[in-house]
């Protein structure tokens, strides 16, 4: 059985991912060990960790399928570019537009370009999942978040 690989772009933005993730972790225990400190980071670090080996592991232990045309590396670089603009515009929205309706668009287009079916479903969990997020960072972090909303 052959196994498969990862591709190079997938490849970098999961390298790029830990080295932000360990710089961040190594960043947060240089400045303080004391437990409000590392509350949110050492845990973070730790599930950033686990999914990047998950990824990894499935991608190569997944078997190759049949060689694809060029066509298909291309529309997957720009699903890539698509993802990351996409990151980037919820990034510029946090402080512009609110943290609340940020994050429930970006997690509602999220799910649409991830396969997300039926007319409810997706906003359904992008609300759940956005008033999750709002109150749980506002009960953990003093630092007041910009919302529209919430």
């Amino acid at each position: 059985m052959v196994t498969g690989k990862i591709s190079a772009t997938h490849a970098f933005l999961l390298g790029l991912i830990l080295a932000i993730a360990g710089f961040i972790t190594w960043s947060a225990t240089q400045a303080s060990t004391t437990l409000n400190n590392l509350v949110i980071v050492a845990p973070s670090a730790i599930i950033i960790g686990l999914l990047s080996i998950g990824i990894a592991t499935k991608a190569l232990l997944k078997p190759v399928s049949e060689p694809s045309p060029s066509s298909a590396d291309k529309s997957s670089i720009w699903s890539d570019i698509l993802l990351l603009t996409g990151f980037a515009a919820f990034c510029f929205a946090l402080t512009n537009v609110g943290f609340d309706v940020a994050t429930f668009v970006f997690v509602w287009v999220g799910v649409l370009m991830c396969g997300g079916k039926g007319k409810w479903q997706p906003p359904l969990y992008a609300l759940v999942f956005t008033v999750f997020l709002v109150k749980g960072f506002g009960s953990l972090f003093p630092y007041p978040m910009t919302t529209l909303v919430l």
